[in-house]
């Protein structure tokens, strides 16, 4: 293959590697939103993936973030950081980030929150609940890549239809 070959070949890949990774993001999204419709309506978290032949690919799995700590009150928590843990308060009167980040790693996730030793709530603080899954795991099953690309192979994927270019039908 020579030069002017290979630079053809490189800006068709890059065509398709853009078209690819857009369609991508956009059927991601699609999904997303589709994962999180059936988890309200019928309690679904996870989902098997098959190829037209019902032979298993890859399993999604919605991934629920946790509720955090947050500081609801910066005045009242420093108030009682400077009571409880004075050697945790920089001389601006701000709890130290890095001790903050650890203590909360410390806290349950359900409130009031309280201080795990003392059993004493803890002003100022409260808890978010949870935000709405951002993303969903995607998991081959074993095999799950090379049955693809056998499908891909024998025709049994139609990549001209599960990918067409400008949004248009094949």
């Amino acid at each position: 293959m020579n030069l002017r070959d290979r630079a053809t070949r490189v800006v068709v890949l890059r065509v398709l590697r853009d078209a690819v990774e857009a369609e991508y993001r956009a059927e991601r999204r699609a999904v997303l939103h589709g994962l999180r419709a059936a988890r309200a309506e019928l309690a679904l978290k996870s989902m098997r993936v098959t190829l037209p032949d019902d032979t298993p690919i890859a399993t999604l799995t919605l991934i629920d973030p946790q509720p955090t700590v947050v500081v609801a009150d910066e005045n009242a928590f420093t108030a009682w950081v400077a009571a409880n843990h004075p050697g945790e308060v920089e001389t601006l009167v701000q709890v130290r980030p890095a001790w903050k980040r650890e203590f909360f790693g410390r806290l349950a996730c359900f409130g009031p929150v309280a201080d795990p030793h003392t059993g004493e709530v803890i002003p100022g603080l409260a808890v978010a609940p949870a935000p709405e899954p951002r993303s969903f795991s995607l998991r081959p099953v074993p095999g799950g890549a090379e049955r693809v690309a056998r499908a891909w192979d024998t025709g049994e994927i139609d990549l001209r239809r599960l990918l067409a270019l400008g949004g248009g039908e094949t």
